[in-house]
């Protein structure tokens, strides 16, 4: 049915224009008390330094240490914030702090943080807090710091534990050291471990990668976020392999997981205990609450993109009261479900977006017929082949709404 499949969401996102009422000040859109009935927002922190550039990586970085005043900067953000209505009055169930790689951050720093966030917004009692980090920039005081602290959930940059793979892709350290740290992070209690899992390089073999999903396995991790390899033109490392060999190792992990007790999460994550809420809420539409140099989300239907050169982020907090941000029609969050739903390995349950009705019906029973989908009582579900396909699905479908 596909020729070419689509790695990942942000290739699978549809057109949002015809959903925009136009710019408008963040303050007048956060002015009125948050009056809904949910406590599902939530809050994404971006932390834009790395110490090392990995050789796969394309995301909003630099390569540098952290500024001094960088956690000043986001503790004066969330202050300002709270001192609005809906912020105000809103409640948050997670937090995520992405980068880069947070963890470049002092102790102190984040310590800062986590705190300033407490003091000033309201979180559900068990609200969850992720923070992205590598191998290296966890050391055991940052990570006694963070748990006592309240983080609850761990995201670390694993990606392979194999080390001429680790050598390809940039990382810094061992196989074997990177599975200790993981190791350590276990002896924890009710901390969530998750680790990405970057397959389909050159040269890895399967044995490889049923030795990677082996240690996932032994050390009895909570989920994994499993990425084929894009070739991508701003990285460095050295090509993927075929998208044929792409497909055996995808059913390869899937199979040998499912029978370990994990399932699919997401069409990129496979959990045995891990509700991971953060992204979850994300793709229900929650508000999302952005914070530092290059943060996106939406709060009361207003867009926010804080600017990613930090003058011009600090600027963006001196001058507050003068933020913009971009007006959207109630009807865009419907486009947000619509795609979280293939995300969360459904089609989408709202089937009146579709403009033309007998032109989905003509790709739904593709789907079936192509054992992509099945369906579940009322629901139609992805299946293994679906997940595969599941971002390349998200597209054809999101061009008939």
């Amino acid at each position: 049915m596909f020729q070419t499949r689509i790695k990942t969401h942000h290739s699978a996102m549809s057109e949002g224009n015809k959903h925009l009422l136009g710019h408008g000040k963040v303050i007048d859109a956060l002015s009125t008390p948050n009056n809904k009935d949910e406590q599902n927002a939530v809050i994404y922190i971006h932390v834009p330094f790395c110490s090392k550039i990995c050789s796969f990586c394309n995301m909003r970085r630099s390569l540098q240490q952290p500024i001094k005043q960088y956690a000043d900067l986001i503790v004066n953000e969330i202050k300002q914030y709270a001192s609005l209505p809906y912020v105000k009055t809103t409640v948050f169930d997670a937090v995520y702090f992405g980068g880069g790689t947070p963890t470049t951050l002092a102790t102190d720093d984040l310590r800062k943080i986590l705190r300033a966030l407490k003091e000033n917004l309201h979180f559900t009692a068990d609200a969850e807090f992720t923070i992205e980090t590598t191998v290296t920039e966890l050391t055991d005081e940052k990570m006694d710091a963070l748990i006592n602290e309240g983080v609850n959930r761990f995201s670390v940059g694993i990606q392979t534990f194999n080390d001429a793979g680790r050598a390809q892709m940039g990382r810094v350290g061992t196989g074997l050291a990177a599975y200790n740290k993981l190791k350590r992070l276990k002896e924890y209690k009710n901390v969530v471990v998750s680790m990405d899992l970057i397959y389909n390089y050159k040269d890895q073999t399967i044995q490889d990668l049923y030795e990677d999903l082996d240690r996932i396995i032994e050390l009895d991790l909570n989920g994994f976020s499993m990425y084929s390899l894009i070739n991508m033109k701003e990285t460095k490392i050295e090509q993927a392999q075929s998208q044929e060999n792409d497909e055996k190792m995808f059913f390869a992990i899937s199979e040998y997981m499912e029978r370990a007790g994990y399932h699919f999460l997401e069409l990129t994550k496979m959990v045995k205990k891990d509700r991971y809420r953060y992204i979850m809420n994300r793709h229900q539409g929650a508000d999302t609450l952005p914070l530092g140099a290059g943060a996106g989300g939406s709060m009361n239907g207003l867009a926010m993109m804080n600017p990613i050169n930090l003058a011009e982020y600090q600027s963006s907090i001196e001058t507050f009261d003068s933020k913009m941000g971009m007006q959207f029609k109630d009807s865009y969050k419907e486009v947000v479900r619509f795609k979280g739903d293939i995300q969360t390995i459904h089609l989408p349950k709202n089937e009146s977006l579709y403009q033309d009705r007998d032109e989905y019906e003509k790709v739904l029973n593709e789907l079936l017929e192509n054992e992509m989908v099945i369906k579940v009582g009322e629901d139609y579900q992805l299946t293994t082949k679906g997940v595969f396909w599941g971002n390349t699905i998200s597209r054809e479908l999101s061009t008939l709404i």
